[in-house]
């Protein structure tokens, strides 16, 4: 399908100064198997750990319904879509973060259905999300199939992530049968590394009706 892209990509406009101005560190270094549950312990003062702002700009005029955040972490953009009247899911094997996505959802007297699973044992379902939120996970090249199929007919997926994990315009191809809404591979600010502009690939697709 032709992807609608120029014509959308006014709707979500997104620059370092809408990350507000916000320093963080590299992502943990791979190959250490507690570097995340620490990163979550920890909470660096320098990491974005306020909800992602693409996410934010996307799904202000989405009608609230069911969602589902893999890899929510400690539940910075789940607790966000509950706030906004979502329900929603969320989804991560790190006990760390997964703790602390339960204590701020009960702090905060929002619902959040926390769940600790590996993503790819994760039963999805079939047309079960009107939103489906893949942010700084992969590979999703592996979870294609099973992430267009959990999304209800409408339902939007939205995906940020270092664009290095991914071939140049390799987004609208794999999730050919969504319509794409916004597709950008640009420099900017990345939620795991502020301090440094580097590339960051955003993509929001919608589910025919």
């Amino acid at each position: 399908m032709t992807c609608r892209v120029a014509s959308v990509l006014v709707a979500v406009v997104l620059t370092s100064a809408s990350l507000g101005g916000q320093d963080a560190p590299q992502a943990p270094p791979p190959g250490d198997p507690g570097r995340w549950d620490r990163m979550f312990e920890t909470e660096p003062s320098h990491v974005r750990w306020e909800p992602n702002a693409f996410l934010m700009g996307a799904t202000q005029p989405m009608m609230p319904g069911n969602a589902i955040d893999v890899g929510m972490g400690s539940g910075r953009n789940a607790i966000f879509l509950a706030r906004s009247g979502w329900t929603v899911t969320g989804i991560d094997t790190w006990r760390v973060g997964v703790a602390r996505a339960r204590e701020r959802a009960a702090a905060e007297k929002v619902s959040l259905n926390v769940i600790q699973q590996d993503m790819f044992q994760f039963d999805y379902g079939a047309e079960r999300y009107d939103l489906v939120l893949f942010m700084y996970m992969g590979p999703v090249q592996d979870l294609d199939r099973r992430l267009v199929e959990a999304l209800r007919p409408g339902g939007y997926l939205v995906i940020e992530h270092f664009a290095g994990a991914f071939e140049p315009g390799s987004l609208p191809m794999l999730f050919r049968g969504l319509e794409v809404l916004q597709y950008t591979e640009a420099e900017d600010f990345p939620d795991y590394d502020q301090r440094n502009k580097q590339k960051v690939v955003r993509f929001l697709g919608r589910k025919p009706r």
